[in-house]
């Protein structure tokens, strides 16, 4: 079992990676998440697997095409042996392209969950758990069940 002073660091550490995600420059993401990082993104179908922190930077500055004016909030951080598990929210403006989807102006918040694994003090592992339907819905690309 960790410490709690690396569970605290290790805490600390994502909310970094928030702060990089919420507005703060990308290269502080070096100190804190090795450089061949694995993100999962689900669902897998349309979000993939990527290896590397320079692919990690690319699906934040995707992201931030699609939002110029993301944010990013932490609501509940929890941490044990030598994960990071977060809830969180992200938003903003679809000003640019996303995914394909032409910007449509709409505002929108979604609900996120993301897992960190550490090795050796840095970010070895990132599973990103968006609500992809909920974002899809809101910019209406999509109809709603049953409408």
């Amino acid at each position: 079992m960790a410490s709690e002073t690396i569970l605290e660091e290790s805490k600390q550490a994502v909310q970094q990676i928030f702060d990089v995600w919420d507005g703060d420059d990308e290269d502080a993401l070096d100190d804190v998440m090795a450089e061949d990082v694995i993100l999962h993104g689900h669902p897998e179908e349309v979000v993939g697997t990527s290896r590397g922190r320079d692919a990690y930077k690319d699906n934040l500055r995707m992201i931030r095409t699609g939002f110029p004016d993301l944010f990013f909030e932490a609501h509940q951080v929890v941490a044990e042996d030598d994960k990071v598990m977060a809830y969180c929210t992200f938003g903003g403006t679809h000003e640019g392209e996303l995914m394909g989807i032409e910007p449509t102006g709409v505002s929108v918040e979604v609900a996120w969950l993301g897992s960190y694994r550490f090795d050796d003090g840095k970010v070895v592992e990132v599973t990103a758990l968006p609500d992809l339907f909920g974002l899809f819905l809101q910019l209406g690309v999509i109809e709603p069940p049953g409408g």
